[in-house]
């Protein structure tokens, strides 16, 4: 059972990730419901407690995404109307940067979304989205609308400063995203480097428009942010600096992140590493404990599903550091290249090419790293003994404290979930 999410979804939702943009959807009901939820329970507003909003005309009852509710009629006559009646109230709320997309039906109308935003005075605060990668993976949804907004905010050429640097490829669709930024900020700085914007994931306009004074990006998910890496580098010199062993997940990928971004900045890597050994250490003392207290992982096996730049590290961490065996792998649509191939190699070198694609189901894994509904599923009818859940949809845990999956913190969590897990697997 496959429920990803689109291109369509992913424009709206890096919209709704700048702290002070807000999306409008230009369609029919039921293209508004999933994206509006979702932006409101992962990345509620300061103002989400003010309920008035909802009895508001255009947002009917939900206090994201407002829309035009088009009916059969606008198909025919056009959505003009409509845009005329909603706009003006969206704009006096106060953000800073509107955004009207429109849905799949909406883009056949034909209407110049354009032109209208000209003649009603508002192209200085609204952009158009008149097609929005409809059927497209929603990675690429989510870099091409970074993409669009950062060429629509004409940013100013700025001095590069040396130690400043933007994150790229974070989205609110990524289990634990503020704490994960939270983690990878904190080791920049131990490196002495300071995080300008997260384009798409809790960057304000004003300091989206200061990021073209990083003298590096820093891509941790290239998957989501490919054409925003090429966009900074190409108009404004910011060159990217990706890890060739993915996304800094594990004590191992994470030491060798800190490795490759000391490397191309410049930095010492020496406290952030520190850092990871030390929370190594403590992974270690633990470990020693609950194996003699409760048993160890060794032999148990595990399927994964997520984006490559997440599953190339999972697999080859819990592999070589707990003795775990793969036996399912499933890339999310939308994959990067590169990270596809060195996974492949890592798989073929270590006899296990055949489990590529391989679906979970079969095989009936200890272990799912995926989505919540999708572990849930195979929890409840047997064929996995303990799902972990990394991606946003979710099956309505209450969260509380933030968490991360990315360094070392990161390694940490997974390794309570899995140790927690093994301890209560029946003899």
């Amino acid at each position: 059972m496959i429920l990803d999410p689109d291109g369509f979804i992913g424009t709206l939702l890096a919209i709704e990730g700048i702290t002070d943009a807000r999306a409008v959807l230009n369609g029919p009901t039921g293209c508004r419901g999933y994206p509006a939820y979702f932006s409101d329970r992962h990345y509620p507003r300061e103002d989400f407690l003010n309920r008035g909003t909802l009895k508001e005309l255009f947002f009917f009852g939900q206090p994201r995404i407002p829309y035009t509710y088009l009916d059969s009629e606008d198909y025919i006559l056009g959505s003009t109307q409509k845009l005329q009646e909603i706009l003006p109230l969206i704009a006096e709320k106060g953000a800073t940067f509107l955004a009207i997309v429109n849905s799949p039906g909406a883009s056949l109308i034909g209407d110049d979304l354009k032109r209208f935003l000209a003649e009603a005075h508002l192209d200085d605060i609204c952009m158009a989205f008149e097609v929005a990668a409809y059927s497209r993976p929603f990675p690429e949804g989510f870099d091409m609308a970074i993409t669009a907004v950062l060429k629509w905010l004409r940013l100013n050429h700025l001095p590069h400063i040396k130690k400043r640097v933007n994150l790229l490829g974070f989205s609110m669709f990524q289990k634990y995203w503020q704490g994960n930024i939270a983690e990878i900020m904190y080791l920049c700085e131990l490196m002495g480097l300071s995080v300008v914007s997260v384009p798409g994931a809790g960057s304000s306009v004003s300091e989206i428009r200061e990021s073209t004074t990083a003298s590096f990006n820093i891509v941790i998910f290239p998957e989501y942010c490919r054409k925003t890496a090429e966009f900074y580098e190409s108009e404004f010199g910011i060159s990217s600096v990706y890890s060739p062993g993915g996304a800094p997940v594990g004590f191992d990928a994470t030491e060798k992140w800190i490795k490759t971004i000391a490397t191309a900045t410049g930095c010492d890597p020496t406290p952030a590493l520190e850092e990871i050994r030390k929370r190594r250490r403590y992974a270690y003392h633990q470990i020693a404990r609950y194996n003699h207290e409760a048993g160890y992982p060794e032999g148990t096996t595990f399927a994964i599903r997520g984006d490559s730049s997440f599953v190339l590290p999972v697999t080859s961490w819990l592999y070589e550091y707990l003795g775990m065996v793969p036996v399912s792998v499933e890339l999310m649509a939308g994959e990067d290249a590169d990270t596809v191939d060195s996974l492949k190699e890592y798989l073929a070198a270590n006899n296990f090419s055949e489990i590529l694609g391989t679906r979970p189901a079969l095989v009936k894994p200890d272990f799912y790293f995926g989505d919540g509904l999708s572990g849930k599923d195979l929890e409840l009818s047997g064929r996995c003994r303990k799902s972990v859940e990394i991606f946003n949809r979710e099956t309505g845990d209450v969260q509380f404290i933030q968490k991360a999956f990315l360094g070392g913190e990161g390694a940490l969590w997974i390794l309570e979930q899995i140790f927690t897990a093994v301890e209560n697997f029946p003899g």
